[in-house]
């Protein structure tokens, strides 16, 4: 029984820690600075993409229109990372409690998941075929750098 609430314990930790990457990352003294700033953040992987005035105006209004729902979002993922941070492990109802917070931060990361993709598709839409492309490169080999680094760290031995 132990085992089986450790890993359930274990297994929402990592579930509502995984909803909450969404989040910005601040800096060292809990502020934001520059481009994890607003649209500037994401006006970066549009960068030599050669935007027209008229797209950067359209994918600003698209940015902003979103802003609100992806605060909120993470503002949720926020509030179920506090509450699974309260529970108490030796309370009576805590398998309960613990289930009942995996399936909030399910539910949470799927709406994020098609907020996130709704995005996409609305910026996706203001770009040409040519602006597409370049982009699905560019963050095919974002990935790629990134599972190089994941596997040279999951390779180094424990300290």
């Amino acid at each position: 029984m132990k085992r089986l609430i450790t890993a359930v314990l274990i297994a929402t930790t990592g579930l509502i820690a995984v909803a909450g990457t969404a989040s910005a990352r601040p800096d060292h003294d809990g502020r934001h600075h520059g481009a994890h700033e607003g649209a500037g953040h994401m006006m970066r992987l549009f960068k030599g993409l050669d935007l027209s005035d008229d797209q950067r105006l359209q994918i600003d209004s698209i940015l902003d229109a979103n802003k609100a729902d992806g605060q909120a979002l993470r503002q949720r993922s926020k509030a179920l990372r506090e509450q699974m941070a309260e529970l108490d492990p030796m309370a009576a109802d805590y398998s309960t409690e613990t289930q009942m917070l995996a399936n909030q931060a399910a539910e949470l990361k799927r709406e994020q998941v098609l907020h996130g993709g709704e995005v996409r598709r609305q910026i996706a839409a203001v770009l040409t075929e040519e602006q597409r492309t370049e982009l699905k490169t560019r963050m095919e080999a974002k990935r790629e750098r990134f599972r190089e680094r994941a596997e040279h760290w999951a390779s180094k031995p424990d300290a």
